[in-house]
């Protein structure tokens, strides 16, 4: 009976003890993934010939290839797909044959563009630069740490004359789904309104100004009506959000680059999101 006794005894003591052993999720161990590269340069000149127009294309494109959840892998592989070259058709395919079928339909295009815009090029007497298109996709890893990794990609395409255009893509992934994170997951209902009136004012702070209109003669337009766009990173600090040139400022000036420190947003965090680890909720 002594016996009985001293084990169910026990049993209470572990059982009572076992919640208080509980411990949170680092937020600095590396995830493990194993990253590969792809560099790829590429011109091609109309009818092959090289006095004519051209486009050229640059790529590189960095992708994970190892991770101890395959399914997870392979979510990240389509999310990453899709948010460097735009459609769908890429997800399904590896990140190497998608690369491969991006180029080849980006000759594809110009092509067709070719035929259609400026068939008469050689009587125009434009430059030969002006009907030549270049795009450059570059990407980096900017966070892989506590179950989240933050990837961003940085286009730069240009398509004759004015026409060019700078941009950058955050894609923040939960590696628990290998599913790209959204505002919605991580921030509480209806955050829109008091998310917006920080960024405002946080870029109203980083001019030096008293107010979105004194913005105005920096080259800014509209950032009174500034809303997010779901183009943020997250590292162990907070939120970083950019807005890309042209969106509400002059081109010239580049991206909008908006901080949010965690302990400066933690009230409007969600417990238990994808984040919540870095955040202490």
């Amino acid at each position: 009976m002594k016996v009985i006794v001293s084990s169910i005894c026990l049993f209470i003591l572990v059982f009572s003890v076992l919640p208080s052993c509980k411990t949170e999720k680092r937020t600095d161990i590396p995830n493990g993934i194993t990253y590969d590269s792809i560099s790829v340069a590429k011109v091609y000149h109309l009818d092959n010939d090289s006095t004519k127009p051209s486009c050229s294309l640059k790529i590189n494109y960095i992708f994970p290839v190892k991770y101890t959840d395959e399914k997870v892998l392979a979510n990240m592989q389509k999310e990453l797909n899709f948010a460097m070259m735009e459609d769908e058709k890429y997800e399904v395919l590896k990140p190497v044959e998608a690369v491969s079928k991006y180029i080849e339909d980006y000759i594809e295009n110009y092509k067709n563009d070719a035929n259609e815009q400026f068939p008469d090029w050689q009587e125009s007497h434009d430059t030969e630069d002006y009907f030549s298109y270049y795009k450059t996709l570059t990407t980096k890893v900017i966070f892989d740490m506590g179950g989240i990794t933050s990837y961003r990609i940085s286009s730069m395409d240009y398509k004759g004359g004015a026409n060019s255009s700078t941009a950058y893509r955050n894609v923040v992934i939960d590696l628990k789904t290998g599913n790209m994170v959204s505002e919605q997951e991580i921030f509480l209902p209806e955050y829109r309104k008091l998310l917006n009136e920080i960024l405002i004012r946080k870029i109203v702070t980083q001019n030096k100004v008293q107010k979105p209109d004194d913005l105005l003669e920096f080259g800014y337009w509209g950032i009174e009506d500034l809303t997010s766009n779901d183009n943020f990173s997250v590292d162990n600090t907070g939120l970083t959000y950019i807005f890309n040139p042209g969106e509400y400022s002059a081109p010239s000036l580049g991206e909008i680059r908006v901080l949010l420190p965690y302990n400066e947003i933690k009230d409007m965090l969600k417990d238990n999101s994808p984040i919540s680890n870095f955040v202490g909720k």
